[in-house]
C-alpha cells in the first residue's frame, strides 16, 4: 500500500491534536487543584498546591510545543511542490538494513510515530544524526551512518 504525505501530515496533526486536547483539560485540573482554597498548605511540609502548580506549568509547556508542531505539519499541507531532495517536509521511503522505512523529515515531533494501514511512520527531525545524513539527498543516494552504536546501511528510496 503506498501511502501518500498528506495521509501522513493529516494523521500526525490528529494525533498532535489529540495529545493537545487531552493536556490541556490535565492544565485546567493540575491549575484547579493548585488554586482550590481546600489547596492551602496545612503545614510547611504540604506541597500539594506547589506540585499541582508546576505540574499545570509543565503541561502548558507542552500545550505550547504541540501547537508549534501542528502549525508547522499544517504549512507542510500547503507545500504541493514535488521533492526530489529530502528536506523539511518530506516524506522519505529509505532502506535500512534491508527493511523500507518511512518518515517525515521536520524541525519539530521528532520520534512520534503514526501507522497507516501495515506501515509505520516516523518523523525525523534535521537534528537527529539520521535525518542529518538524510538532508540533501536524492533517490538512489546510499550512506552509512552510525545508530545505537553500530554502522549501518541506508539507501534513499523515494521522496515525497
Amino acid at each position: 500500500m503506498k501511502i501518500s504525505k498528506e495521509q501522513v501530515l493529516q494523521g500526525f496533526i490528529h494525533q498532535f491534536k489529540a495529545e493537545r486536547d487531552s493536556l490541556v483539560h490535565s492544565a485546567k485540573a493540575a491549575h484547579l487543584a493548585a488554586t482550590h482554597d481546600e489547596s492551602k498548605a496545612e503545614d510547611r511540609h504540604d506541597t500539594f498546591a506547589i506540585e499541582s502548580s508546576y505540574l499545570a506549568a509543565g503541561q502548558a509547556v507542552r500545550v505550547a510545543e504541540l501547537e508549534d508542531t501542528v502549525r508547522e505539519f499544517e504549512a507542510y499541507l500547503g507545500a504541493t511542490a514535488p521533492h526530489i531532495q529530502v528536506g523539511r517536509g518530506t516524506l522519505v521511503t529509505y532502506d535500512y538494513d534491508g527493511v523500507a522505512s518511512v518518515a517525515l523529515i521536520a524541525l519539530l515531533g521528532g520520534g512520534s510515530k503514526i501507522r497507516i494501514g501495515s506501515q509505520t511512520v516516523q518523523v525525523l527531525t534535521l537534528k537527529s544524526p539520521l535525518g542529518e545524513e538524510l538532508e540533501g539527498g536524492n533517490p538512489g543516494d546510499a550512506f552509512s551512518v552510525e545508530l545505537r552504536g553500530s554502522e549501518k546501511e541506508i539507501e534513499i528510496l523515494t521522496v515525497q
